[in-house]
């Protein structure tokens, strides 16, 4: 009898035994279809996020407003992040990498020439070539990418990245990570607690500078901040609208710019160029070492013309280079200097410029020629002449060329 007990428990046993295993492999079958169709949703939503972003970037190329142009690049930097999150949903594989790889530094690229739109500066004709080979990048991206069957399709994507476009890497960030929480605390600090209503989190973006995106409400207008995930920094601010009213004077909104910025424990910084539009008043700002202009960490900052506060920021230079540099003495004097010049120079200014990939210390001598005003750059070691730009006056401030 006992014998008979034992095996008719053993046969139960089975039997659920056997029942959980079915469960399981259900569920097993299930949880591979979801990721399945997660990872089919994610492969669509790339193609499809391709496609616009290869619009926006067409529009882009195509504005002659340097205002709508940063927003669409403000668009396109979004964009290109959330596509590199769709792709990084799909298997892993050699053939990815170069996707995640793009859509990354396109991101990185387009808050690049956020700073110098926001500033009203136009695309440089480089600037439109690099863009181009973007946009053929994007269609090349999603044409493939809508012809995949499956993820498994992936394996045969082929994309050719531009050198020209490689990441950087942050000097002037410090160490340390900080979270969203602590990302939306330094928004507000740097806004100024009094003037904050509320604060929440936004969509971030990766790369170079990852960033947290936060939102921030004043009493009348809202500001979009990034603020680096790596030492908690602002790498952009914009308002979400402008036409402010002009009650100050671009003088007085430079001497806030230049006040906010030391409270802000930024470089000492001269200002360089300043704008006029939509009330508000761009000031680009230069930190100085020694008396010598960092043009490479350059910055610019928007305040609103009728209370003189501070609603924009463009820092994404400044973080990228920003060091204290063993600068070179200069090999030649401004004597020296002025005897290499067709014309005499107004004044003169030693400056850090960006030239043919690396840093050069050059002499800034303003020179008027004809009724107009030039920059020439004279290579303070060599005494070779590095560039040479125009002083443009439009109606909106100035602009070199």
């Amino acid at each position: 009898m006992k014998k008979y007990l034992a095996i008719t428990i053993a046969a139960g046993l089975l039997f659920v035994l056997a029942g959980v295993m079915i469960f399981q492999s259900r569920q097993l079958t299930a949880l591979k279809n979801t990721v399945a169709e997660l990872r089919l949703g994610a492969l669509r939503q790339s193609a499809e996020a391709l496609d616009n972003l290869s619009l926006t970037l067409e529009k882009a190329l195509l504005t002659s407003d340097a205002a709508h142009a940063a927003e669409l690049m403000h668009a396109i930097g979004q964009s290109a992040e959330l596509t590199r999150q769709n792709l990084s949903l799909l298997p892993a594989s050699p053939a990815l990498q170069p996707a995640l790889v793009f859509t990354g530094r396109l991101s990185d690229y387009a808050s690049s020439l956020l700073g110098q739109l926001t500033g009203n500066q136009p695309l440089t004709a480089r600037e439109r070539v690099l863009l181009r080979q973007h946009l053929a990048l994007c269609a090349q991206l999603a044409a493939q990418l809508t012809l995949a069957d499956s993820p498994d399709d992936l394996n045969r994507l082929t994309l050719d990245l531009p050198e020209s476009t490689a990441r950087p890497q942050p000097k002037g960030l410090p160490e340390g990570e900080v979270t969203q929480q602590e990302a939306i605390d330094i928004a507000r600090t740097f806004v100024g607690a009094h003037r904050v209503t509320g604060a929440m989190a936004a969509p971030g973006t990766s790369g170079a500078l990852p960033a947290y995106g936060v939102t921030v409400r004043t009493q009348d207008v809202q500001l979009n901040l990034e603020i680096t995930r790596q030492g908690g920094k602002v790498l952009w601010m914009m308002p979400e609208t402008a036409s402010f009213s002009v009650t100050q004077s671009p003088q007085s909104c430079q001497e806030a710019a230049l006040a906010f910025l030391e409270l802000h424990d930024f470089s000492p910084m001269q200002a360089v160029h300043r704008q006029i539009y939509d009330g508000l008043c761009v000031i680009s700002l230069v930190p100085t070492q020694d008396n010598v202009l960092l043009y490479p960490d350059l910055i610019r900052v928007q305040v609103r013309m009728d209370t003189a506060e501070v609603v924009g920021l463009e820092a994404h230079n400044y973080w990228l280079n920003h060091i204290i540099r063993a600068l070179p003495e200069p090999a030649l004097t401004q004597e020296d200097v002025q005897a290499r010049l067709q014309h005499t120079a107004e004044s003169m200014q030693l400056c850090v410029i960006p030239l043919d990939g690396q840093e050069t210390l050059c002499y800034e001598c303003t020179v008027p020629y004809e009724g107009e005003t030039f920059l020439v750059y004279i290579n303070a070691t060599t005494g070779q002449e590095a560039d040479v730009m125009k002083v443009i006056t439009v109606e909106t401030g100035t602009l070199t060329a």
